[in-house]
């Protein structure tokens, strides 16, 4: 008999257990200093899959000039590897720029964080869960639970996407 996967946790259970942790590792990286751009907002999505109502957790990508690959994986490693999350690295070369890409995997979360750096150019950040259940401990799952530090208090909500 094959052991079944624990369950998934919950969309609230990612913003109340990881997401805190993210938004302090990336707020360590993405500052008033080195910000360049955004993309994207914040947003919950509910889907159907197997009859049963999912939920997607998406953050805002934030651009910025921090080139140091070795500091952005190691401030996200010291934050999330003690949560559980597995580093996956890739670099590779296109039309000339190396890339390297970080994703840090939390399975039982169904989590990713996300860090990419064009070498020579700019990194972008971001998060995301895909197929999380709800636990019923919001009325609606598809608004995010208030979190400090998810919009940096130095960031212009007036500022247009890139």
């Amino acid at each position: 008999m094959t052991p079944s996967a624990p369950p998934v946790k919950s969309v609230e259970a990612f913003q109340r257990d990881l997401e805190p942790t993210i938004i302090t590792a990336r707020n360590e990286l993405v500052t008033a200093e080195n910000f360049l751009a955004y993309k994207n907002n914040y947003s919950i999505a509910a889907y159907m899959e197997d009859g049963k109502t999912l939920y997607s957790f998406h953050s805002r990508m934030f651009f910025f000039t921090e080139l140091d690959t070795d500091l952005i994986r190691d401030t996200y490693n010291k934050h999330l590897l003690p949560l559980g999350f597995e580093l996956s690295e890739k670099r590779w070369t296109s039309n000339g720029v190396e890339l390297v890409n970080f994703l840090w995997i939390n399975e039982e979360y169904h989590a990713v964080v996300s860090s990419t750096t064009r070498l020579g150019e700019e990194s972008a950040t971001r998060y995301y869960t895909m197929g999380n259940p709800t636990d019923g401990s919001t009325s609606d799952p598809t608004q995010m639970i208030d979190q400090p530090g998810r919009i940096p208090d130095w960031f212009d909500p007036n500022l247009p996407p890139a």
